[in-house]
């Protein structure tokens, strides 16, 4: 039993937190949510006047009184139109409200995730991400701008109506108290399943998108491999559990819907019943029958909708640890001193070690200095950790045992993502955007002239391509660079590292979708670069090999120098 309790206290605990958190995001709308608050809360005591208004029209109209009928009508003209007229303003501020509020919240969640670590990051899938940062704010947001002001109002309901019940019929308002509980509760049972079914079903969401995108993405591997039948088998196999989780939560709030429906009809009835007799024995008005009925179903509604708004509140909750996930994923280290200002730095490995899984090093107590300006290429067996030395400089990862360091003169500091403005990146395959070619080379240098940018294209032996185009550096191209050669983007990608001018280059296999006359003149042009740039390059080709003033082979996690009488070797050793 006190371990229940424990439970309940740390459910509660944990409730609360994310309750928290939720209302934390909910500051710059607090005006919105306290007008709206307010507004509902003024409708639904003029809701409950109106009630008794239109008890008094009735009791005037049957006992004749013209004078008082026409009061009661102007009053309940004049309740309506103000309704009218308030109805498209709050609309209009739910808009803005709902606008800024989802667009604030995905705002703090993209930039965690553009600062956040990225081997943690690298855990969730993109699509995850995405529906994450799109549907489960969207619930959230939902939850904030209409949930809670909607219970302030059902509550003021509530009172209002309970308290004018009570005036005109106690006995009713004992009845209605005793159902609204019973209605909580039952909703209540169902809504921790709907919690599961909500998690599932964005799960299986996540699933749907991702294979969806990956299919189109990559479907020139879909159709030479002749996947196209067991892909669609797949889609099938996905769409079949989405219907039945689907079915799951409508019968779950069907199930919820009857169970309250039973309750509040037959309390009705037996309202309904009791007035008609009480009527025909002139116990009763037939406006203050009337009223009672209207009482009731107000009194009925706040309970109703309360028990209605779980599932929501469930899925809110839900959502709301979706997106704490995100939060909870570590941001990249920076420099916990001011941040040196390097123009010449050397690249210092420092008994380095690294591992994806523990226990199993890709790097094994590397120790390495690159000095400035030097053009050295890391070689090896696929698989044995060159590209993991780059994200070790990139400060995509951090070492699991030394440091990567940066060091000039006496001033030295330890890598991390601050330094990365001193660092011009040519990675493996298609990194371009969809949109123009200048877009993805101001990508690298936002600031450069034209002058610039066709001087790059010109040292990436990519000018003539571009020239040769409708639209020239202004032509679109499309998702992964649909509209040319894998061989023209990835010279646009080397041309978008030369606008950088960074003391630092890094080409992985940057070449290598290049033919060998195009390679050696853009190895030239690397070479012939006039900032003089640290080059480090990561290929198994020998006209790139020749370019640098050190070769080095890694293979089981360690590092040696290899002699360029044997580069020619090497290369065929590795092809």
């Amino acid at each position: 039993m006190n371990w229940k309790k424990l439970m309940n206290i740390d459910n509660l605990k944990e409730l609360f937190i994310k309750i928290k958190w939720i209302l934390s995001h909910a500051k710059p709308v607090i005006p919105f949510l306290i007008f709206t608050t307010v507004i509902s809360s003024a409708s639904s005591l003029i809701s409950v006047y109106n009630t008794l208004v239109s008890k008094s029209l009735i009791d005037s109209a049957i006992g004749g009184n013209t004078s008082e009928v026409i009061k009661y009508l102007i009053i309940m003209i004049s309740i309506t139109l103000g309704m009218m007229l308030l109805s498209p303003i709050t609309s209009l501020l739910s808009t803005h409200a709902s606008t800024k509020l989802n667009q604030s919240i995905q705002k703090k969640l993209f930039e965690h995730i553009e600062y956040s670590n990225w081997l943690e990051q690298s855990k969730f899938h993109s699509v995850s991400l995405l529906t994450r940062i799109t549907s489960d704010v969207a619930t959230i947001s939902s939850t904030l701008l209409s949930t809670i002001p909607n219970i302030i109002s059902i509550l003021v309901t509530l009172l209002a109506s309970f308290s004018t019940l009570i005036y005109l019929a106690p006995s009713i308002a004992i009845i209605a108290v005793f159902i609204g509980p019973f209605l909580v509760l039952v909703s209540r049972y169902f809504s921790k399943k709907l919690k599961v079914l909500y998690k599932k079903a964005q799960e299986e969401d996540v699933k749907y998108r991702a294979f969806i995108q990956e299919s189109v993405q990559n479907i020139m591997i879909v159709k030479a491999f002749c996947m196209e039948k067991i892909n669609m088998n797949r889609l099938v196999q996905i769409q079949d559990n989405k219907y039945k989780i689907a079915m799951k939560n409508t019968k779950l709030s069907s199930m919820t819907g009857l169970a309250m429906s039973l309750c509040s009809n037959l309390a009705y009835f037996t309202i309904f019943c009791w007035g008609a007799l009480n009527i025909s024995t002139g116990v009763t008005t037939y406006g203050t029958f009337t009223a009672m009925l209207q009482l009731y179903s107000k009194v009925q509604y706040p309970f109703s909708s309360l028990a209605a708004m779980f599932p929501g509140l469930i899925s809110t909750i839900a959502a709301a640890e979706r997106l704490m996930e995100l939060e909870a994923i570590p941001l990249e280290k920076s420099s916990e001193t001011e941040i040196i200002d390097f123009t010449n730095p050397e690249i210092a490995f420092e008994n380095v070690s690294f591992e994806y899984k523990k226990g199993n090093k890709i790097i094994n107590d590397v120790n390495l200095t690159i000095p400035y300006s030097e053009t050295i290429a890391f070689v090896g067996p696929s698989g044995e950790g060159k590209t993991t030395l780059i994200r070790l400089i990139l400060s995509l990862i951090n070492p699991s045992n030394g440091k990567v360091y940066l060091k000039e003169n006496n001033k030295e500091d330890t890598f991390n993502r601050d330094y990365r403005n001193l660092i011009s990146y040519v990675p493996q395959g298609n990194t371009l955007f969809s949109g123009t070619i200048e877009d993805n080379l101001r990508y690298g240098n936002f600031e450069a002239t034209e002058e610039e940018i066709y001087e790059a294209l010109k040292n990436a032996c990519a000018l003539d391509f571009v020239n040769e185009l409708e639209d020239g550096i202004k032509t679109v191209i499309g998702e992964k660079a649909t509209g040319i050669s894998e061989g023209q983007a990835q010279r646009i990608a080397i041309a978008r590292s030369f606008l950088r001018k960074k003391p630092i280059l890094i080409l992985d296999e940057a070449t290598s979708a290049l033919d060998p006359e195009t390679e050696v003149k853009v190895l030239k042009a690397v070479k012939a670069l006039s900032h003089k740039p640290t080059c480090i390059i990561i290929t198994h080709r020998p006209s790139a090999l020749n370019i640098c003033h050190r070769i080095i082979r890694l293979e089981k996690g360690h590092l040696k120098e290899v002699s360029k009488d044997s580069i020619l070797e090497v290369a065929t050793e590795l092809l």
